[in-house]
């Protein structure tokens, strides 16, 4: 779902600097947005396009060009240009970008964040049945988690269902058996007190919005919304993300969380600190070619109803501001296809959303076990839907979710806060 692993998917945002960006959005989406903007000069078999996306630097840039150029290759008349911008400041800039008539045409989307910006994409449907893209090509989860309102809003570059990064070296020595596809909350908490020892823990948490929504799911299958607006006072949802926060409070088989360091949860655990995290597969290739163990994979423990987990991923769409609609799809279809995302899967860049491309990764990720993991994982997926306000909620989410994780305040309070300040309405 991220151009590079090393962002280690930054789910929640550390400032509300994108939920200003997305304010600049309003006046589009009451509007629709129209088609008179920037962006690209041409027609549909030639034009220079330009594709706004987020990269970590000059390695990545030269990357990620590289699947732009696959447009060019594909249709010699359509080049695509890429305007490479930091994770972060990607996110505190796009709502403005997308609100002016000259927004580059192709636009980089996280299906997590998709709900604030929709308003000013245009849909795909009719220029995926007039170029014949099919839909079933792809991983269904994330091809729904990219929609809004039932329309395809973008394409995916890359998918994955949430699962358990694990140390088996750390399993091994604590006489601890693998998990395996069907282990139970049960089993999953035994293991991490056993492995909860010396100094290390069996598990490492942080209130990110997606790891925190995925534990809450398979504990006791409350989704954040309702009716498109937010439930966190449900009691189904008080109830999961209470017993996630006694994980770390009451259980202590996971450590206390640091404000103001998004990435420790991957150093607790790439240290060999904590034998296991939630973790996306995108982060799967990267992590084994950091740590000094064995890595293993699992599905996320099952609850009472079983293991449930969220999908998320990212992918390209076009703005409304778009001259040339019809040739930045044909860059989108020769950026999203075999080749370029087989590339990216062999580089460890993205768990491929194709599936014809799937091997590839599985090959380069090299762990046993992996391919029945993630299928499983995945057949237990569902796409993280979310609102327009909920950068503004995963902003909320890592301040007081922090702090109930911690047990500075109760976790009911903490969601009640949350909801409160962002809005039902969210």
């Amino acid at each position: 779902m991220k151009a590079t692993p090393v962002r280690a998917r930054r789910w929640a945002l550390k400032t509300g600097m994108a939920a200003l960006s997305a304010v600049a959005l309003t006046a589009v989406a009451a509007c629709g947005g129209g088609n008179s903007g920037g962006g690209s000069s041409g027609s549909a078999d030639k034009a220079d396009l330009t594709w706004t996306f987020w990269v970590a630097g000059t390695e990545d840039q030269a990357a990620w060009q590289k699947v732009a150029d696959q447009a060019h290759v594909d249709h010699s008349g359509i080049t695509v240009k890429l305007q490479g911008t930091p994770w972060d400041s990607y996110w505190s800039k796009i709502g403005t970008t997308l609100a002016s008539s000259k927004a580059p045409c192709i636009i980089g989307m996280q299906s997590l964040r998709m709900a604030s910006y929709a308003g000013a994409m245009l849909p795909l449907d009719d220029l995926m049945k007039k170029y014949g893209m099919k839909a079933e090509d792809f991983d269904k989860p994330i091809m729904d988690g990219l929609k809004a309102d039932g329309k395809q809003i973008a394409i995916p570059y890359d998918s994955g269902p949430m699962v358990i990064f694990y140390n088996k070296d750390m399993f091994k020595t604590a006489g601890v058996p693998d998990p395996k596809p069907g282990w139970t909350m049960d089993e999953f908490k035994a293991a991490a007190k056993k492995l909860t020892a010396a100094g290390k823990t069996g598990l490492v948490t942080t209130p990110g919005d997606l790891g925190t929504m995925s534990w809450i799911r398979t504990m006791t299958g409350a989704e954040p919304l309702a009716d498109g607006k937010l439930n966190f006072t449900d009691p189904k949802f008080e109830q999961g993300f209470s017993q996630y926060a006694d994980f770390v409070k009451t259980d202590k088989i996971a450590p206390q969380v640091p404000g103001g360091n998004p990435d420790f949860e991957t150093q607790q655990f790439t240290g060999g600190k904590a034998a296991m995290q939630l973790n996306g597969p995108w982060s799967l290739i990267d992590t084994k070619g950091k740590v000094k163990f064995n890595l293993g994979i699992a599905p996320i423990p099952a609850g009472p109803d079983g293991s449930k987990t969220y999908t998320a991923g990212s992918g390209f769409g076009i703005s409304r501001a778009c001259k040339t609609p019809d040739a930045a799809f044909q860059a989108i279809m020769s950026m999203t296809s075999e080749k370029p995302l087989t590339v990216l899967a062999q580089a460890g860049r993205a768990y491929p959303s194709r599936t014809v491309a799937h091997p590839a990764w599985f090959t380069a990720a090299g762990i046993d076990g992996a391919k029945e993991t993630i299928d499983y994982a995945s057949e237990h997926s569902i796409p993280l839907v979310t609102s327009k306000k909920w950068v503004q909620v995963a902003d909320l989410l890592n301040r007081f979710g922090t702090q109930a994780l911690n047990g500075e305040i109760p976790p009911d309070q903490a969601l009640k806060t949350i909801q409160d300040q962002a809005g039902a309405g969210s």
